[in-house]
């Protein structure tokens, strides 16, 4: 009687063991991948059977940390990947820099959604109001990748609206243009622009790195910012309370100065000469002024035609400084922080005029009288 009693216990402890394994596996392989797409998507189809249900398992089982975001202020900060990087460094650098909580848990997702193979190199502006799941797939997506807008020293607001042109912005760069000719009060108000005055000048040269929907309204305050932050410097501030001069001249001077020469060690004897001019009441006499006043020339291909004639030196505008003394009424390109500073921390020379080299250095000789200056041009 016992041993027929333990006969049949033995086929329910088997059944029930059948029963368990049964239920797991359907929990495996039907029911969490099922939960899994319909939380996060498809898996990619690439993923065999078992690959599947694991991921679908760490997904599910890392749910809270992938569907939720690290806050609704809506900062946002630039992630870079690079070439060479791996799908794991990715992952690990975006835990590191708290855009995720959980490396793992991205890869794991990357990996389901068959994503790992999408992602490229490029930078991508993600703010705290991603989930995980949302930065996995921006970075996988290079529609997503911001958009690099280089600004060069010494170049003019057309010169900077071409490049807009070329970058594939969501408006133009005659849009830009128009902007930067008309700012807003509070452009004008954060950097203390005179009335008349325009955005030139002050898109300081720079990489810059955009969403790539960004609207024009809130791009260039953040180029302008970038410039009045830079604007703070001590050695600037000083320089201008030395020279007595505002902000607005400063960048005026450091504009010439920017397209006579692109040799920083001398940019502070160039600030020098026309200082020096100006303290005798003589004109600055400087060609890139009336290269900005003549503006583009189509048979050169250039906003900056050189050389110049003597109808060019005879333009009547407030910017050629043949014809009219002082500063000209505002900057004629836009300079890069190096020759702001210089142009309010100038060296100490007798110097009143200079010349290019003849060497092809692109570097200049300086004179103290007129006399030596015709001396030192080339034969």
């Amino acid at each position: 009687m016992k041993g027929n009693e333990r006969r049949s216990r033995f086929p329910i402890f088997l059944l029930a063991l059948i029963l368990i394994l049964g239920a797991a596996l359907a929990y495996g392989v039907v029911w969490a991948p099922a939960r899994a797409k319909a939380l996060f998507g498809p898996a990619d189809a690439r993923l065999n059977l078992l690959q599947r249900s694991r991921s679908a398992l760490a997904l599910l089982d890392a749910r809270d940390e992938l569907l939720s975001s690290r806050g609704d202020a809506g900062n946002s900060g630039k992630f870079s990947i690079e070439a060479d990087e791996s799908v794991r460094a990715i992952c690990t650098r975006l835990e590191v820099e708290g855009y995720v909580s959980s490396a793992d848990a991205v890869c794991t997702f990357l990996t389901y959604a068959g994503l790992d193979r999408m992602v490229q190199a490029g930078t991508f502006t993600l703010s705290e109001n991603l989930t995980s799941v949302e930065i996995a797939r921006r970075i996988a997506d290079p529609a997503a990748r911001d958009i690099s807008l280089r600004v060069f020293a010494g170049w003019r607001m057309e010169e900077i609206a071409a490049a807009v042109d070329a970058s594939g912005f969501i408006f133009s760069g005659e849009e830009f243009l128009n902007l930067a000719l008309n700012p807003p009060s509070e452009s004008r108000t954060l950097l203390n622009l005179p009335e008349s005055a325009t955005l030139e000048g002050y898109f300081l040269p720079d990489s810059y790195s955009f969403e790539p929907d960004i609207p024009l309204e809130s791009m260039i305050p953040v180029m302008l910012a970038r410039f009045a932050s830079a604007a703070q410097d001590s050695r600037l501030q000083e320089g201008l309370a030395r020279q007595n001069i505002s902000l607005h001249q400063a960048v005026t001077l450091a504009s010439i100065i920017e397209r006579e020469t692109r040799a920083d060690e001398e940019k502070g004897r160039i600030a020098s000469v026309f200082y020096n001019r100006l303290a005798a009441n003589m004109r600055l006499e400087t060609d890139p002024t009336v290269q900005y006043a003549l503006g583009y020339d189509s048979a050169a291909g250039t906003w900056w035609k050189s050389p110049l004639s003597l109808d060019d030196l005879a333009i009547n505008s407030p910017y050629n400084t043949y014809l009219y003394q002082g500063l000209p009424p505002g900057p004629i390109s836009n300079p890069a922080m190096t020759t702001i500073l210089a142009a309010v921390q100038p060296e100490e020379t007798p110097y009143y005029f200079f010349r290019a080299r003849c060497d092809g250095s692109g570097t200049h000789v300086f004179s103290v009288t007129y006399e030596e200056h015709l001396n030192n041009a080339c034969p």
